[in-house]
């Protein structure tokens, strides 16, 4: 065999095996797409309280066949479409808050206080943010950790109370921020940890 044909031999193998992941990866989209489409059809027809085994039997699809399609599609909780009832997430009823620190030890303190007194369900704290500003009027430019903190919107004044007393800055920084939409399963939880005020 001539060096020619053996690279030709190399070179069409690899661009089979690149059309073959290319086609599955598109076979994917394509089921992915018409389900979280026919997700979000279904839904709404429930909200008119029409049955969804009924418009799902009208594609020759179960209602269980469809929940696992969809969940291996987009890791979408079959129990978030088949029972929309049971928790409904109210636009605004939670928030986010961003806080800045000064270093990771600040941070993570501050975090800790937060979850343990029930003002936040969850904080990620991003490090090394650069952050420039206007301070006493002079720029300043600083390495700070941010937090993104998920709160019920009831908690905001005496989350940022909070903060206020245990930051070190004298000016803390407490942005909020209303949580429009979400994943329902992570929006109950977030409800769960961190119970709205009445």
């Amino acid at each position: 065999m001539s060096k020619d044909f053996v690279a030709r031999s190399l070179i069409l193998s690899q661009y089979r095996h690149r059309k073959t992941i290319l086609m599955h990866f598109l076979r994917k989209l394509f089921y992915t797409t018409s389900y979280l489409l026919l997700a979000d059809n279904l839904t709404s027809l429930a909200a008119k309280h029409i049955s969804v085994s009924t418009v799902l039997s009208t594609f020759g699809v179960t209602a269980a066949a469809f929940c696992t399609k969809v969940s291996n599609a987009d890791n979408i909780s079959a129990n978030s479409i088949m029972d929309s009832g049971e928790f409904k997430y109210e636009s605004g009823k939670s928030s986010v808050a961003f806080v800045t620190a000064p270093d990771e030890k600040i941070a993570k303190k501050l975090a800790h206080g937060l979850v343990e007194q029930k003002l936040a369900a969850c904080i990620n704290i991003i490090p090394n943010i650069q952050s420039i500003y206007m301070w006493e009027g002079k720029v300043n430019e600083d390495n700070e950790y941010l937090m993104m903190i998920k709160t019920q919107t009831t908690h905001v004044e005496e989350l940022t109370k909070w903060v206020r007393d245990n930051h070190p800055y004298s000016v803390a920084e407490v942005i909020t921020l209303p949580i429009e939409k979400g994943n329902l399963p992570y929006m109950k939880w977030l409800a769960e940890s961190v119970p709205e005020k009445k």
